[in-house]
């Protein structure tokens, strides 16, 4: 480029600004007059704003990844919106186990893997809710194994939960405590201690997971997950709406509160009108 044509650029750089500085102080007429004379500088000198998108690329990429980000998080915001109005349904049975009161207004159920550590994580957050906070929380514990020692770990869950439900909840909390344990041992051995400090009966336990219903509770969780589009762990739905992955019990009990305030205007919006069924009779 040689120096008249670099002399001309930046005359031109210096003119755009001058109009811009000036069509600042102008009414629609002279905008619109600024607005023709830009698209025709640019369209007859292009590599001004290639010029320019060069000097700020670092800048020009900051602002996209803005962009992007806002995008998504507006996606997946009109994602959970869309679930509270179209809530899942997903089987509460008595049978299963139960933490918080059974008429709590929020119902958490949860799609977990024992040896998954998020859903360790995620496991102390709602345990922590159901107990903590049983008139608010209710609780069912759910499987998706992503491996065969978890699904192992879920049907012995299951079929402890047949004998008792509280020393069911117990196998819970130490499998998740003692996790990276279990994953790493070859022999069984911290499996038989953790059912040796649960205290359970080794020929009744054998019997309950050998049993129909404790299978068939693992095929109906596998299967209402890929019904829900659940494929990964944890994931918690509340209320028939999606968390997906671990989050602190903070932003858990917000986004909780962000749904029981988007359930109740929506209740209000069902409820608010009146309907003439018989208009001569109202008059």
């Amino acid at each position: 480029m040689n120096s008249e044509t670099t002399e001309g650029d930046s005359m031109l750089k210096r003119i755009i600004l001058i109009l811009s500085v000036v069509v600042l102080f102008s009414g629609c007429a002279n905008k619109q007059k600024f607005n023709d004379q830009l698209r025709g500088a640019i369209r007859e000198n292009p590599q001004i704003i290639l010029d320019a998108l060069d000097e700020n690329s670092v800048a020009l990429l900051a602002i996209l990844d803005k962009g992007i980000q806002k995008r998504e998080a507006l996606k997946r915001l009109s994602k959970f919106e869309g679930e509270i109005n179209n809530p899942a349904q997903p089987k509460i049975l008595d049978e299963r186990i139960l933490l918080g009161n059974a008429d709590a207004p929020v119902t958490i159920v949860e799609y977990s893997d024992f040896l998954c550590p998020f859903c360790s994580k995620g496991a102390n957050v709602v345990s922590k809710l159901a107990t903590e906070q049983p008139d608010k929380y209710r609780l069912l514990f759910k499987h998706l194994p992503l491996h065969n020692n978890s699904r192992e770990l879920a049907l012995i869950y299951e079929a402890v939960a047949r004998i008792d439900k509280n020393k069911a909840y117990k196998f819970h909390n130490l499998v998740f405590a003692q996790q990276k344990a279990l994953y790493e041992d070859k022999t069984g051995a911290v499996l038989k201690n953790i059912l040796k400090e649960i205290n359970i009966d080794h020929a009744r336990l054998q019997e309950s997971v050998n049993s129909a219903q404790v299978r068939e509770f693992l095929i109906d969780d596998g299967q209402e997950a890929k019904k829900f589009k659940i494929n990964g762990t944890p994931t918690f739905l509340v209320n028939g709406v999606a968390i997906r992955g671990y989050v602190p019990v903070e932003r858990f009990e917000e986004t909780v509160n962000y749904i029981l305030k988007k359930e109740k205007e929506k209740a209000v919006r069902v409820e608010d009108g009146e309907i003439c069924e018989d208009c001569l009779n109202q008059m």
